[in-house]
């Protein structure tokens, strides 16, 4: 099946070359999975994230990498727009979600950020293909993934999401109800737990 497993939790299909993109959403001030690809396929690779703190360190990987990793400042939602960003002050991640159990537990600095959808992700960074969209979104993927159409995910050959119902108000039966739905548009799923998922074709 050729599928490859990279620690903490990344799965994907071993289908990458030099020409190759991967788009990091919610990559974090670490983007590893990122990294991981850069250094193993020499592929590039889009970091997208809004949180401010996450800044400097997202500059210096692209200084770092020279062109392979490009810093996108954006959030990722069902809605193209301004959208309310809460920053968690000791957690790494944060969420457009006020009820994630990192928001409610911490402090936080909210602040809007620009947010757009699929779509329109794949206009700014301007690729019509992308080998595989990695979404880390803190549980803004259910509003998201219940609200596209096949043809929003047709750019993608592969699609790897990590759903927060442990640690947001949506359950189980959400995830697995969007699992189906992307099953039905013509991928392929496999997961090794309840909550990482890759989709491929």
């Amino acid at each position: 099946m050729g599928i490859v497993y990279k620690a903490p939790g990344y799965i994907y299909k071993d289908t990458f070359g030099t020409s190759s993109v991967v788009v990091d959403v919610g990559c974090a001030d670490d983007p590893d999975f990122s990294i991981h690809m850069i250094d193993k396929y020499g592929l590039k690779a889009y970091g997208v994230d809004p949180t401010k703190k996450h800044e400097p360190a997202l500059t210096r990987l692209e200084e770092r990498f020279q062109g392979k990793f490009k810093h996108v400042p954006l959030a990722v939602s069902a809605m193209d727009g301004s959208i309310t960003f809460h920053e968690s002050v000791d957690n790494t991640s944060g969420s457009i979600l006020a009820e994630h159990s990192n928001i409610m537990k911490d402090e936080v600095n909210s602040y809007d950020v620009e947010s757009v959808t699929l779509k329109s992700l794949i206009e700014r960074i301007d690729k019509s293909d992308v080998d595989l969209i990695k979404l880390d979104l803190e549980g803004a993927e259910y509003e998201l993934l219940n609200s596209v159409k096949k043809e929003d995910l047709a750019p993608f050959r592969q699609i790897y999401v990590e759903f927060h119902h442990h640690c947001t108000n949506h359950t189980i039966g959400e995830t697995e109800k969007i699992v189906n739905a992307i099953e039905n548009f013509g991928f392929t799923s496999f997961s090794l737990d309840d909550h990482n998922y890759l989709f491929f074709r």
